[in-house]
């Protein structure tokens, strides 16, 4: 694995030691675990590592793409949250951000921010109530963690209601986690919410582009081991027209491009122009119309 434009061999560490970290029985392949991982993280077991290296060797471009990952989910969740101060985290995974979107929105908005995290990992939903949910709701924070599986849009959208007004404009993020649902699940997920948002609210999202291999080999891997999980590999035009035939337009690409790097990541913000809900109830407000045009904020790379 090289560094985008500089040639260097980059691997990511070895494996750490402990007594749970070394124990196969308690490390079948996971969503959050191996993506943590790959983005250099800390709170892998075993088996992560083991599958994360087998599917960076299948796509030699893995490490460099997920390295540019950084500074495009930085973008994308950085305008999401100045663009509106109500803000749903799909599959928000572990809490590994420095400034969560919740902190974010704290900054921004104040009082009037709301934000609520979706996963459907047990481990990762205990840490983001732990780190994230517990510590912002001692301090006066409005900070929601639920328990919903994505593949079904339905059970989400009338969870999301009972915690947000839905009748005017959200944010909604979704940063790696539309890669683990298959192409009639992304369907439903987001025709699902295009149903029930208001128009005006706004999608920011970030996918591997391609990767072909390594989406092979971690989910042979999962379904060897009969985890409930799998890793599909899109391409940009593809997942772009998904979301403009459920009524998801204005797409605008966040990608950053490396200099001598390969292909970037998809990373991308959209609106959403109309709605089939039947009803309004509320208007939106005015600073909350739309997540587009946003000019992104100057991204560091580092979360």
């Amino acid at each position: 694995m090289s560094t985008p434009g500089t040639g260097k061999t980059m691997t990511w560490g070895a494996a750490r030691s402990g007594t749970l970290l070394d124990r196969e029985e308690w490390a079948l392949t996971n969503a959050a675990r191996t993506f943590d991982y790959l983005d250099y993280g800390k709170d892998s077991w075993s088996q992560d590592r083991h599958v994360a290296v087998k599917m960076a060797e299948a796509s030699p471009g893995l490490a460099g793409q997920m390295l540019v990952h950084r500074k495009a989910r930085e973008g994308v969740v950085d305008a999401v949250c100045r663009s509106f101060s109500r803000v749903i985290d799909l599959g928000c995974g572990l809490p590994t951000m420095r400034r969560a979107p919740h902190e974010r929105g704290r900054v921004l908005w104040g009082s009037r921010a709301r934000t609520v995290y979706v996963d459907h990992d047990l481990a990762a939903l205990a840490a983001v109530r732990a780190w994230w949910e517990h510590p912002a709701q001692v301090r006066g924070g409005n900070v929601r963690v639920l328990d919903l599986d994505l593949r079904y849009p339905e059970n989400l959208a009338s969870a999301l209601e009972e915690h947000l007004d839905l009748s005017v404009p959200v944010g909604v993020l979704s940063t790696l986690t539309l890669d683990h649902l298959e192409d009639t699940e992304v369907t439903g997920l987001v025709e699902a919410l295009a149903s029930r948002l208001a128009p005006g609210s706004g999608w920011g999202i970030t996918h591997l582009s391609g990767m072909v291999g390594a989406a092979e080999v971690y989910t042979d891997q999962a379904q060897e081991q009969g985890a409930d999980t799998r890793l599909v590999a899109r391409d940009p035009d593809g997942l772009r027209k998904v979301f403009e035939a459920a009524g998801w337009g204005r797409w605008r690409g966040l990608s950053p491009r490396e200099l001598g790097g390969g292909e970037p990541p998809i990373a991308a913000l959209t609106t959403l122009a109309r709605s089939d809900r039947a009803s309004r109830t509320a208007a939106p407000d005015r600073s909350e119309r739309t997540v587009l045009p946003v000019r992104p904020a100057r991204s560091t790379g580092v979360d």
